[in-house]
């Protein structure tokens, strides 16, 4: 099943999920390591792919955001507040990524996708305001994503294991169990 339906997500979007679940695993290691201790050698080392597995997670989540609205007629139907906390999620995984872009070319770096693609030229101007707004906002909302990613895992926890009715981890697995 490639399409989404009423009771279970399809494979693109299961795809795009657990895909991103794996980059997110990494940007939250990275990002722990760094804040722990960012000169440890394993923080340089986990810390090195930081921005290839971020760029990663940003055109995956514009992927995401554009099947989802292609799909958004079939999808099972949700309660207001799982909208508006999937709704947060979505905007951050967008957001979050492209201030790192922002900071990048505020810094006047280049940037090379995973050693081949060439996606920003090197300059070495600075431009102040768009290193502070990366600066600024960057960490702080991936932290916030972290956040709500964890209280999604924990809610689809809860509904697993608190009412069978309810049970909504099977529509992202793609089984009913």
């Amino acid at each position: 099943m490639v399409n989404d339906s009423a009771i279970r997500y399809g494979f693109i979007s299961r795809f795009f999920h657990w895909l991103m679940a794996l980059g997110f695993v990494w940007m939250l290691l990275s990002a722990s390591a760094r804040f722990i201790d960012k000169d440890a050698a394993f923080t340089k080392f986990v810390f090195a792919y930081h921005g290839q597995v971020g760029f990663t997670i940003l055109c995956l989540g514009v992927l995401r955001v554009i099947w989802a609205v292609i799909q958004r007629a079939n999808r099972p139907e949700n309660p207001l507040p799982v909208k508006i906390g999937h709704t947060c999620m979505y905007v951050l995984m967008i957001v979050v990524p492209s201030l790192a872009v922002i900071r990048m070319i505020g810094m006047g770096r280049g940037f090379t996708y995973w050693g081949i693609w060439p996606i920003l030229e090197k300059t070495g101007v600075e431009t102040a305001w768009m290193k502070d707004l990366g600066n600024t906002f960057h960490g702080n909302l991936g932290w916030v994503l972290f956040a709500l990613i964890i209280g999604h895992i924990f809610f689809a926890i809860k509904h697993r294991y608190s009412s069978k009715d309810q049970d909504v981890l099977p529509r992202m697995l793609g089984k009913t169990f």
